[in-house]
């Protein structure tokens, strides 16, 4: 028999928490090519809360620093960060590599007032050191993190004008050695800090912390080849036969790179024998347990388990010489239970998952799903396990790609901790398939600490995403922009009970506001903070909606999509590159799904520049009055979208009387074929994303509706309803609802309740 085909998959895969380091020497420092333009100005690279994430996963002092900015601001040093980042358009990797080159502030516990004065050294030179003017006209870590950013950008818009400022292709003396820089980002890395050294130091730090693309647990084919590797501890393991890959993984997991990319790793031992094979060297015979041997007490118990001779491997020394050995079986009780066993437990209904005679509860069932795939279940007494010790709980493996219920985030686990996928462009750049997300509780999810969030690397990116920069409407300038109110925090935008306002009858709930009109009159019967200025998120896309049927789309042509103009953060669209698709189709993507990349497509086919697009949906706000009402972006992401909900009762109700957008906005699901198909797979369907629109038993009709949700700016609804009885038709709007998982429940309770009140 072959054991490896009767006995469940398993791996768990332990160890401590490490920075990713790539396997790279002093040998494979460049002194011409420190990092690349695309990353040192790739300011959307981090936003605050993963700044603040890898912060916290260092322990770093700065974690809960608060102090003075360049304005004289007091704000979290992640904070700080961020926002000099996003002001000079400056990757904020560069200024973490900065602070703990200059100052080791990532890491030291306890640093001195000097070195935060001195943060990143700015203005700190070889001639003058500490007492330089330069530096002591910006002295202090918000001035200095700010000054970092701030000469990177001024090298970059006056390089031409400086002669003095060194530049691609030119040749400087560094140490007295030439180097000639060949791009701008390590020119102006040496006019920053004119040694070799130092600039070595900065390479070596950004590629510890953010030179491994793919975490450990990921299986990456080669796009060259057909060869299939395991990152593990940094390196790379090559699956050796498909036999082998089944044995030990989920092929649909496997994820392709390019072999440029690759050839970063370091090759480790390949994988070369399917797991729980019988190997035998010389006169011993093993059990091969994943990385671990387990060595038969002797030749009659492979024999008396009932092994084939067809069945066992002859190897040589060297084939087994990376493996550790573990513990001998001595009959084929020990043989089976090398795997583990699948226990449910009568008395609890527990799960459990036995081995080596240690006890581990799975707190999540799909636990046992993935990382136990054909282990079956074995019912068990209490009373049977009165012998074993107790572990800790099951952790999720490495590489699984993990949701929480109740948020929007994706994870992907390494080592026991998830690491935060930092936006649905990352998602999609590395590759990943939405199919393979596996969504737990919140008990499960918090079981699994919170690591460093995951990047994508520019030299891998597939497209580069539109700045708040380009998409600013110009009609905001000398206007208080709305990042300024509400912080990108992770945390809920919300109004005290104590400076809570409401009007009319009070409806009890969390959602931290609503609002209820009578649709006709427009009347406002009962609302809750309905003047605070909160994020729109995705309500944003009723106005675009509406703006792309004023400027005449024609929702019979078709759009052809391009990833370098068209994708949009959080990308979740299945789509190829130079697919093509009807913009009915597209507009249906967009309202029903509530998709953001559709909407830059459909903005795309009716206004060149986005930017002017984003102009028109100001100026058409401040035609309908709506003085809180600013746009951002064309799809809700960008925080600088904000309204309230009185101003968004009128945008709601002007917007959904055009025909086309009403009929949309009510569509309980759709489907429809591409027009031209790249990828082999032409169709799409989808349901409406407001649950309630197609909930059997409602007591009301819903004419029309959208949805909305960011972490700041918490769930929304926005609904057209009707009375049966009477036909009387009510716009209800919740913005601020805390309670994702559960998020349609409150915005129903409210319209039963105004149905029944008014």
């Amino acid at each position: 028999m072959k054991l490896y085909l009767k006995i469940a998959i398993f791996v768990i895969l332990v160890g401590v928490m490490v920075s990713p380091v790539l396997a790279l020497t002093k040998d494979d420092f460049d002194p011409s090519y420190i990092i690349s333009d695309e990353e040192m100005q790739n300011w959307e690279s981090m936003n605050r809360a993963d700044i603040q994430a890898f912060l916290n996963d260092y322990n770093s002092f700065l974690t809960s620093l608060r102090t003075s900015d360049k304005d004289g601001v007091t704000r979290l040093a992640s904070d700080i960060i961020y926002r000099s980042a996003k002001e000079h358009k400056i990757n904020p990797k560069y200024l973490l590599v900065k602070l703990q080159k200059e100052q080791s502030l990532i890491t030291t516990d306890n640093p001195s007032q000097k070195q935060l004065d001195g943060a990143t050294g700015y203005g700190i030179t070889d001639g003058c050191g500490w007492d330089c003017e330069t530096y002591k006209n910006n002295k202090g870590f918000g001035k200095q993190v700010d000054s970092a950013a701030g000469i990177i950008r001024w090298y970059y818009d006056n390089v031409s004008l400086m002669p003095w400022i060194k530049r691609p292709n030119q040749t400087s003396i560094i140490d007295g050695q030439a180097v000639v820089p060949k791009n701008y980002a390590t020119a102006f890395l040496y006019t920053y800090t004119p040694h070799i050294e130092g600039n070595q130091n900065f390479w070596t730090l950004w590629n510890k912390w953010f030179g491994q693309v793919y975490p450990d647990g990921t299986l990456v084919k080669n796009s060259s080849n057909s060869d299939i590797y395991l990152i593990q501890n940094g390196k790379k393991r090559q699956i050796k036969s498909m036999g082998v890959l089944l044995s030990r993984f989920d092929p649909k997991m496997i994820v392709s790179a390019p072999a440029s990319e690759l050839s970063n790793y370091e090759n480790d031992a390949d994988i070369s024998f399917p797991n729980y094979s019988i190997l035998k060297q010389g006169t011993k015979y093993y059990l091969l347990d994943y990385d671990t041997l387990r060595p038969f007490a002797n030749h009659d118990v492979v024999k008396n388990i009932g092994y084939n001779p067809d069945e066992i491997t002859e190897v040589t020394t060297n084939d087994i010489a990376g493996f550790s050995i573990g513990t001998t079986i001595s009959g084929e009780t020990e043989a089976i239970e090398a795997a583990g066993r699948l226990l449910r437990i009568k008395e609890n209904n527990g799960l459990y998952y036995l081995k080596d005679s240690v006890l581990f509860p799975i707190p999540d069932e799909q636990i046992a799903k993935i990382n136990f795939p054909n282990l079956l279940e074995e019912k068990a007494k209490i009373a049977d396990l009165a012998n074993y010790k107790m572990g800790g709980l099951i952790k999720y493996k490495d590489g699984t790609l993990l949701g929480i219920s109740g948020s929007n985030k994706i994870y992907v686990i390494e080592k026991g901790k998830k690491r935060h996928i930092a936006s649905e462009e990352v998602f999609s750049g590395f590759g990943y398939n939405w199919n393979n997300v596996i969504w737990t509780d919140t008990l499960t999810g918090t079981n699994h600490p919170t690591g460093q969030p995951i990047y994508l690397p520019s030299r891998l990116a597939l497209a580069t995403i539109i700045s708040d920069n380009q998409t600013v409407s110009t009609n905001l300038d000398n206007e208080q922009h709305a990042n300024d109110i509400i912080e990108e925090n992770g945390k809920m935008y919300a109004i005290t009970e104590a400076d809570t306002v409401y009007i009319g009858n009070k409806f009890n709930t969390d959602v931290n506001t609503y609002l209820v009109a009578d649709y006709e009159s427009k009347e406002i019967l009962a609302g809750k903070n309905i003047d605070v200025v909160r994020p729109l998120a995705s309500f944003t896309k009723v106005m675009t909606a509406y703006m792309l049927m004023k400027d005449g789309l024609n929702l019979d042509r078709g759009s052809v999509y391009d990833p370098n103009k068209h994708k949009a953060v959080y990308h979740s669209f299945r789509i190829a590159t130079g697919e093509k698709y009807r913009n009915s189709d597209l507009l249906k993507a967009m309202l029903v799904s509530s998709l953001n990349t559709p909407v830059r497509m459909l903005v795309d086919s009716v206004e060149e520049n986005e930017a002017d697009f984003i102009n028109k949906m100001n100026t058409q706000a401040k035609e309908w009055l709506l003085t809180q009402t600013k746009f951002t972006d064309t799809y809700g992401y960008d925080l600088g979208n904000v309204g309230t909900a009185r101003e968004y009762l009128t945008l709601f109700t002007k917007s959904e009387k055009n025909k086309t957008v009403r009929e949309y906005l009510g569509m309980k699901s759709y489907a429809y074929d591409e027009l031209l198909d790249k990828d082999g797979k032409p169709h799409h369907y989808d349901y409406n994303s407001n649950d309630l629109i197609n909930k059997a038993g409602l007591k009301f009709n819903i004419i029309s509706s959208k949805t909305g949700y960011l972490n700041e700016a918490g769930s929304g609804l926005v609904m057209l309803v009707e009375r049966k009885s009477d036909n009387k038709k009510f716009v209800i709007i919740t913005m601020g609802n805390p309670d994702y998982a559960n998020r349609f429940d409150e915005p129903e309770r409210l319209t039963e309740w105004a149905l029944d009140t008014f």
